[in-house]
């Protein structure tokens, strides 16, 4: 297992963290992550359910789904953990609540579950446009979903032809190395999941300006983005 020695009071954490005393962001992001909450939909009681958290970062939504029941959360992650000190804030918080999370740094294109298992519950937000391979990232991701799998990720919204499932080169984010995939439009995703293997997808949000993105795209002559929420199921 991987350790840290740092202290919660050592380290700048992007997610809203409750320590007690100290709240390490200000109450407006709180509010947006309540949000975010309330779009995916996730089940309020995980009582006896496995999940996994691929992306985990600095485990922020890795310990909701402890607090909310779960058996079993396993926190994988390889980017934000590498390159952004998510590792570091994840081992500060999970000794902070004794949280009994496991954790792995790991690829979403090398998962298996013949080493890690199946989960009634798959959590994979702000991944899918880093995935180099993202259909292959689905399959992976296919293959250790015992029952849902919550994707959030960017979705392509072009001026025309949005329901074409096209994908376009996103390069990374700026940042050394870079982390290249691939912005996909909704119907892209929605094919690839079927394409993966899941049996069923579902909308369950959609950027609500996306009306105004798409004239933006014409105007500009590029395509925009928005967010993207989605329900598999295997």
């Amino acid at each position: 297992m991987l350790e840290s020695h740092c202290q919660v009071a050592d380290l700048k954490f992007y997610s809203p963290f409750d320590f007690g005393e100290r709240r390490v962001r200000p109450l407006h992001v709180a509010r947006r992550f309540r949000r975010r909450l309330r779009l995916l939909q996730i089940p309020e009681d995980l009582s006896g359910k496995t999940v996994l958290d691929i992306g985990a970062w600095d485990g922020w939504f890795s310990f909701e789904f402890e607090r909310r029941g779960a058996k079993r959360v396993l926190a994988i992650d390889t980017y934000a953990w590498d390159r952004m000190g998510g590792l570091d804030c994840f081992l500060a918080a999970r000794e902070h609540f004794q949280s009994k999370v496991e954790y792995q740094r790991l690829d979403v294109h090398d998962l298996d579950p013949r080493d890690v298992g199946t989960f009634d519950l798959v959590f994979c937000a702000g991944v899918l446009y880093h995935m180099r391979h993202p259909l292959l990232g689905l399959e992976r991701i296919k293959a250790v979903t015992a029952e849902r799998l919550v994707l959030e990720t960017h979705q392509l919204i072009p001026a025309m032809h949005e329901r074409v499932p096209v994908i376009r080169f996103f390069p990374g984010d700026g940042r050394t190395p870079p982390s290249p995939g691939g912005f996909p439009t909704k119907a892209w995703v929605l094919e690839a999941l079927q394409a993966a293997g899941f049996v069923d997808a579902r909308v369950v949000y959609s950027t609500n300006t996306r009306w105004l993105k798409k004239l933006r795209a014409i105007v500009t002559n590029r395509p925009q983005r928005g967010r993207l929420i989605v329900h598999a199921f295997a």
